[in-house]
């Protein structure tokens, strides 16, 4: 082989490592933007679960106030509840933020 064409193969060849690693980088840009958000996500499902569970643990089922993600919203009534139902459903949660946790 000529030296000139080894030399074109090698540019072709860097190229090709250059557009691969180019592409890398904004894979890695956007999958650490999306970590951020999923982060924050967890980090405020957490805080709704520990409030949940405060809740629970300080007073009877049923007494408590409406849990709201947002704070311009008017409280509902309370309904009846059975604490094994909410027990069920704060293991989903936690089942749920293990899961974001690992993946």
């Amino acid at each position: 082989m000529e030296p000139l064409d080894l030399l074109d193969g090698l540019e072709i060849k860097l190229r090709q490592l250059a557009a691969t690693s180019d592409r890398q980088r904004a894979d890695q840009t956007r999958l650490v933007a999306e970590n951020q958000q999923l982060k924050r996500e967890l980090d405020r499902q957490t805080g709704i679960v520990t409030s949940l569970k405060d809740k629970l643990a300080r007073g009877p089922v049923g007494t408590g106030e409406a849990v709201s993600d947002d704070d311009t919203s008017t409280p509902a009534p309370p309904k009846p509840v059975d604490r094994e139902t909410i027990e069920f459903c704060l293991k989903e949660v936690d089942r749920c933020l293990d899961w974001l946790q690992r993946n």
